[in-house]
């Protein structure tokens, strides 16, 4: 049998019945989870082609590995490392349990009707269940970087479905375990099924799994990762269409629009560079000097949006000016840092100077001066906790050499952690004389975001790194200083209407 003749026997007959049986009911769908029939095949068509769009690097990645195999004879052609039966796949998939859902989601009786309802206990639902998902990816970047290549197959799955899953339950898991029958039978029903056709298909070769890239436990011809690629698909498919059509969630993004602003898409791009990072150790300085570039352009957007674009980029200048001179300075005298060195650092340099540092020096500045809200000595405090783990990370990336003859952390000597926070001191001083209105914060997200992310993923990428140490120090001198700074420099309370979302 041909991947081909696969889909025609075993995909399209199931979907070609959904499709009969979800057409035969028009109108709303039942308990109002969405207005009419356009507005449910408008957000269908996004679901699919955000899943073709993130799906493809992934497989071929995955097939470029050994991890999946097709025989020439099966199938009738590829694009990249991919057949074209699996691109089509990726959307068959998609229409499959989109459409279960849809059939369930149209039957008027209870468990699966009724109105839309919200889970009795949302932070347990929306925050819990994130925190566990962005675990489970985590343990999946771990097991990329391990070394241990049984491990390979688990790891792709896991680092590459998981962060998403863990991004929509923190928008809104409370609304889909509203309906916890609903959802559950939508996921699992259609990865039995799944799960019964790959077993066919890897039992009479159209497909192939790589036993060196998998972890060996097995349901008959059907690894591990084999169900939990399916399980996690599924999830994926079915939590993004139920929240593309709950009335909660519309209102969710109607109230949030007024907050997002233009230097949130360059922070989520400085955050998203990093994700390749286990996958392709080696391009680590091309990565950084890319993200710093995207967290630089956020710091520049956040400040022209709080004081125009002329004093924004004043400001930058200023403290890339700056930043360059001292470590300029600091490199080749030994002052303000201690005696370190930037020969041979990757990635473009600036006068010897890599080109990240003096961009991160405007963009940590802005950040720590957000949190701190506007004191100069405590925004320098937050920059030196930030640079325990930028030591650690940099150095064993080579980035700069230590050749001090006190260190103390990473190679670095206590006059290092003392010259970060009189140089932060001295930039977040002149940001506030100069641009008084980044003192105060605006209602909404502030810069100060970075900082929180990187209280995950500093000591994140260092844990994957080998650096186990360095990880769990660096989280607790930043989260030492960040309850500090919450305590010294409170955030404003909101008002009753600002705290009270829609109904």
């Amino acid at each position: 049998m041909t991947y081909l003749q696969f889909h025609l026997i075993f995909i399209l007959p199931p979907l070609l019945l959904l499709l009969w049986l979800t057409a035969r009911r028009r109108g709303p769908l039942a308990g109002e989870y969405c207005p009419d029939d356009r507005w449910t095949r408008l957000w269908l068509g996004v679901l699919l082609a955000v899943a073709f769009i993130y799906t493809t690097p992934w497989d071929n990645y995955l097939v470029y590995t050994g991890g999946w195999e097709y025989p020439p004879e099966r199938v009738l052609g590829t694009v990249g490392y991919v057949p074209y039966e699996e691109y089509a796949f990726f959307l068959l998939q998609t229409l499959l349990s989109s459409l279960f859902l849809l059939w369930l989601m149209r039957r008027p009786a209870a468990p699966f009707g009724g109105p839309a309802q919200v889970s009795p206990r949302p932070l347990l639902s929306r925050w819990g269940m994130a925190a566990l998902w962005l675990g489970g990816a985590m343990l999946g970047a771990a097991a990329l970087v391990s070394g241990y290549p049984p491990a390979t197959y688990f790891g792709l799955i896991a680092a590459w479905a998981l962060p998403v899953l863990a991004g929509q339950w923190a928008f809104g898991g409370d609304l889909i375990l509203g309906k916890p029958r609903l959802f559950w039978t939508a996921v699992l029903l259609p990865t039995f099924y799944l799960w019964a056709a790959d077993a066919f298909a890897l039992h009479n070769g159209i497909w192939s799994i790589s036993e060196g890239l998998s972890l060996g436990p097995k349901l008959g011809p059907l690894p591990l990762e084999e169900m939990l690629f399916f399980l996690v698909t599924n999830l994926l498919v079915v939590t993004g269409l139920m929240l593309f059509l709950h009335p909660q969630a519309l209102r969710r993004l109607e109230g949030a629009r007024p907050l997002l602003k233009p230097w949130l898409g360059l922070l989520a791009g400085y955050l998203l560079l990093k994700i390749p990072v286990p996958l392709w150790p080696a391009g680590f300085p091309l990565l950084a000097t890319l993200s710093t570039g995207a967290l630089f352009g956020a710091a520049l957007l956040y400040a022209a949006g709080r004081v125009g674009w002329g004093r924004a980029l004043g400001l930058g200048a200023l403290c890339f000016g700056a930043g360059w001179a001292v470590e300029y300075l600091g490199s080749t005298t030994g002052f303000p840092f201690g005696q370190y060195s930037y020969a041979g650092a990757p990635g473009p340099t600036l006068l010897g100077v890599p080109l990240l540092v003096p961009l991160g020096w405007f963009a940590l500045t802005l950040a720590t001066t957000a949190l701190s809200r506007g004191r100069p000595w405590l925004a320098g405090l937050l920059l030196a906790a930030w640079d325990v783990g930028l030591e650690a990370l940099m150095t064993a990336q080579g980035f700069w050499t230590w050749s001090d003859p006190r260190p103390l952390w990473a190679g670095a000597p206590l006059q290092n952690f003392l010259g970060w926070w009189a140089v932060g001191t001295a930039l977040s001083l002149a940001v506030t004389r100069l641009a008084p209105q980044l003192r105060r914060p605006e209602r909404g997200p502030d810069l100060s975001l970075a900082y929180l992310t990187e209280l995950f993923f500093l000591p994140g990428g260092l844990l994957l790194l080998g650096q186990p140490l360095a990880a769990g120090v660096t989280l607790l001198v930043m989260l030492a200083a960040l309850l500090l700074a919450r305590a010294l420099a409170p955030a404003p309370r909101l008002s009753p209407d600002l705290k009270r979302e829609t109904p």
